[in-house]
């Protein structure tokens, strides 16, 4: 059956194209669905007034009438091929004369004549009645907008076409003779579209297009910004309806509206203080005022006073004082206030002043702008100069003795250090807190470091760094105030860590208004060396692999060697653990066994519990312990290495560890890799009905293992119901490598077969929708290793297969029928044994009454 062909297609534009007088027209024309070669000629022709004139080819150079050629010559008419089966007729500017029919023809490339080798479309050109103009006739002066001020513009666009046109307006704006950009456009369709610069603006309101009769259009701009500077045109274009309903424009013309020039609010704002420097005595009262000018009266502004220790401003990090937003609101307390007291100037009083508010004050001002009703921007902030403030009071005077009461000798016994604080003056209303500081003992070449220790406050309140508050809560640790102006600090057991470079530092603290407490002076104590000869303790662990094991089956035997030093009769805790082949991190090592420092053992995670008697570590001297595996297997395979952890007592009795680190490791890898297998659950029927029998068989792929008679397999079934809310996997059998069958769930209704030596077939008899879920088989392999020993292999475990129960129509009636039918024969059995000895009993003696009244008299007596 052969398909529709298509033949040649020439298409233009349909219906009338009206286009203004004077303008540029170009006329498209293609061809598609043609044979031949790719690239197609074109004649251009016109008929007007009922007569034809050919006017360009693209073929034939002779092929223009008389009345075209000098045109085509001065290039206001030609042709321009946009592609191989596309072209364009131009006209550099359209006259009345050009109107008529214009047609597009191709010459015939086809083998066969079929569909349609010219179209053409009529050119209408009408007059230009499009004019756009301010709508006030001056020139666009520059002029002069404060930042925040609203600006409106005007422009009047109209057109006198003869057909039915329409006039669409684009606002813009040309900054510093760039390319203009869109403002806001009423577009041919009605629409008020925004640029992508003024979306914002325009969805907030705070630029907006005015429409008026007689085609005034209104630019409104709420808020004058920086970025408004610059030159404002509209632009006019008039639009027609072609190919039935899309618009197209066929003029546009524009006009300068205005120069503006926004002057921005930074350039005029200026913030200053009134006064000089002061000094003043503790409890008088501070009196400035800032200065804020270049400020209409009707524009918000802010004010904010900051106090700073020294000269230079430092705003974000500077203390605020005091503050007055936008909204006119004053954030001031009891002691420090601001209040304006004319249009420009912001007074702040500081009252009861101390040596703390000694420093600079100055004051920063910003200035508001509201771009809407709920966006405010800063647009201008100036900051004054700092004035500086002196508050005359005198700073306490003291020195700081550091004393060695005890110093020990060794590791072990007690220290007291002193703390003195002397000459004190200047210090009636002042309160002392000490520091104890230390910098522990470095090796050669290490910076030394400052360690705090503990810290005592005006209160008396003592506050522990993080190293040290278990000793001090056992009571290693002692911090006392001995008398009024002496600090005591005692260790009562020095350890080798405690060696260092202890100071103390005193600081005087003085009350300030609110409560608040202000450091006056501080002063550290000369640094007191306490050092004793020690050496730190080391452990070296040595792994030496006495039985290698290259095949499975055999007792792989490593033995541990400790050696000690700068440990005193020392007790070691070993444990052995071990690394899988996969991973050689040791945070994914896992301890087998471990032996306690009183020689207890002790099971870690040692996962197998058939073989809890396999696994042995045992101490066999003073500084070495044997660990021996028996009967290795697959499983088995890894790294393994000791840890060991060496105690000593300490002086109050009590254990702690001195010293801890690892052995180098040994590896268990047999030369024979362990067998793969794959196991899969599979059933013919898995969709019963209720009462049938489910089978469903288990089997095993273990190729690697040449001989049958050298694998058992341990098979263990478990189901996730559907009917129930337990969604766990629940076990229902096992059958063990010695086929031994074990009920793991009460049901007598399940049964387990071994059909192969590979695969095993489980049945569910006499199904009920309980029944109903997800099975799966888990399969653990025993191979006969090379001295005849049988190892467990890992398990793995099948696919789920999914069995459904259905219930039978019939078998649903089925019982009740039963149960009915025998209900109604019963009933009608006692019926009728009721009615039958009702008749037999009560109406029987009636009966003999009436023969003995009416008994015939014998033929004897007659």
């Amino acid at each position: 059956m052969q398909g529709l062909i298509l033949g040649r297609v020439v298409k233009v534009p349909s219906g009338h194209l009206y286009r203004v007088v004077g303008t540029p027209v170009s006329i498209p024309c293609n061809v598609s669905d043609y044979q031949g070669p790719a690239e197609q000629n074109f004649d251009w022709s016109v008929t007007r007034a009922n007569e034809h004139f050919r006017i360009v080819s693209t073929l034939e150079p002779e092929f223009s009438d008389a009345e075209y050629k000098e045109k085509i010559q001065k290039k206001e008419i030609w042709v321009e091929r946009l592609s191989d089966n596309s072209v364009e007729l131009h006209f550099e500017s359209v006259q009345f004369e050009d109107d008529g029919r214009y047609q597009c023809q191709t010459p015939s490339t086809d083998e066969n004549s079929s569909g349609n080798y010219d179209d053409s479309v009529f050119l209408q050109v009408i007059p230009d009645g499009l004019t756009v103009s301010p709508r006030r006739s001056r020139s666009a002066k520059p002029a002069s907008y404060m930042e925040g001020k609203s600006l409106e513009l005007q422009c009047v666009a109209r057109t006198t076409s003869s057909v039915s046109t329409r006039v669409s307006v684009t606002w813009q704006l040309k900054v510093n003779g760039s390319k203009s950009r869109d403002i806001l456009s009423f577009t041919e369709d009605s629409w008020i579209q925004p640029g992508g610069l003024y979306k914002n603006r325009y969805q907030s309101g705070d630029v907006r297009m005015g429409i008026e009769t007689n085609g005034i259009f209104k630019l409104i701009i709420t808020s004058l910004r920086p970025e408004d500077d610059g030159v404002y045109s509209c632009v006019a274009a008039e639009w027609v309806k072609e190919d039935g309903s899309k618009w197209k424009q066929i003029q546009e013309k524009n006009t300068d509206i205005a120069v503006i020039e926004v002057q921005q609010l930074a350039q005029t704002l200026n913030v200053s203080t009134i006064g000089q420097k002061l000094t003043l005595n503790k409890g008088d009262e501070i009196d400035l005022i800032c200065n804020v000018t270049g400020v209409e009266d009707t524009q918000t502004v802010e004010v904010s006073w900051y106090f700073s220790t020294s000269a230079a401003k430092h705003p974000p990090s500077d203390k605020v004082l005091v503050s007055l937003n936008r909204a006119a609101v004053v954030s001031d307390t009891v002691f420090v206030t601001l209040s304006k007291i004319s249009s420009s100037e912001y007074r702040l009083r500081v009252r009861q002043i101390d040596e703390t508010d000694s420093g600079y004050y100055y004051c920063i001002a910003s200035i508001w702008v509201p771009y809407t009703s709920e966006i405010w921007h800063k647009a201008a902030e100036g900051t004054s100069s700092p004035i500086g403030v002196i508050v005359g009071i005198l700073d306490p005077t003291y020195t700081v003795q550091l004393n060695s009461i005890k110093v020990p000798s060794s590791t072990g016994e007690s220290a007291e250090l002193e703390c003195r604080v002397l000459d004190l003056q200047n210090a009636d209303d002042a309160k002392l807190t000490v520091a104890w500081y230390v910098s522990p003992k470095q090796l050669n070449g290490t910076p030394e470091v400052t360690v705090p220790i503990a810290t005592m406050d005006q209160d008396w309140t003592l506050q522990l760094f993080d190293e040290y508050i278990e000793r001090a809560e056992k009571g290693e640790l002692i911090f006392m105030k001995t008398e009024l102006h002496t600090f005591k600090f005692q260790m009562q057991q020095a350890l080798a860590s405690d060696r260092g470079k202890y100071f103390c530092n005193v600081t005087a603290q003085v009350k300030q208004r609110g409560n608040t407490w202000l450091k006056k002076q501080e002063v550290s104590s000369i640094a007191i060396d306490i050092d004793w000869k020690t050496e730190d303790p080391s452990l070296s662990i040595t792994a030496i692999e006495e039985k290698p094991v290259s095949t499975r089956g055999n007792t792989f035997e490593m033995i541990c060697s400790v050696s000690a030093e700068h440990v005193e009769v020392p007790h070691y805790s070993v444990a052995i653990a071990m690394n899988e082949p996969a991973f050689t991190d040791a945070r994914y090592s896992k301890k087998l066994i471990s032996l306690t420092r009183d020689s207890v053992v002790k099971l870690e995670r040692w996962d197998d519990k058939d073989r809890s008697e396999d696994v042995v570590l045992e101490k066999v001297g003073d500084d070495e312990f044997r660990f021996r595996l028996y009967r290795t297997q697959f499983s088995d395979e890894g790294s393994y290495y000791c840890i060991v952890q060496a105690w000593a007592p300490d002086t109050n009795g009590q254990w702690s560890e001195i010293v801890a680190n690892s052995s180098n490791t040994v590896a268990v890898a047999f030369k024979t890799a362990a067998p793969r297998f794959n196991v899969t659950l599979q059933s013919e029927k898995p969709h019963v009905f209720q009462g049938e029998t489910v089978e469903m068989n288990c089997t095993v792929d273990l190729s690697d293992v040449p001989n049958n008679s050298d694998v058992l397999y341990e098979v263990e079934w478990f189901v996730t119901q559907q009917f129930s809310n337990d969604t766990s996997q629940r076990p229902l059998l096992s059958i063990d490598q010695r086929s031994v069958v074990t009920h793991l769930k009460a049901n007598t209704d399940i049964s387990v077969e071994r059909i192969s030596m590979h695969e095993f077939s489980l049945r569910l008899h006499c199904s009920e929708k309980t029944v109903a879920g997800d099975y799966l088989c888990k399969v653990t392999p025993w191979v006969k290793s090379e001295t005849g020993t049988w190892q467990k292999m890992p398990p793995q475990h099948s696919d789920s297969l999914s069995v459904r129960v259905d219930v039978s129509v019939l078998d649903s009636f089925k019982m009740p029928l039963i149960y009915g039918i025998g209900i109604a024969i019963l009933i009608g059995f006692l019926t009728c044994a009721i009615g039958y000895c009702s008749s037999r009993y009560c109406c029987g003696e009636r009966t003999a009454q009436r023969y003995e009244q009416h008994k015939l008299i014998s033929m004897a007596t007659d």
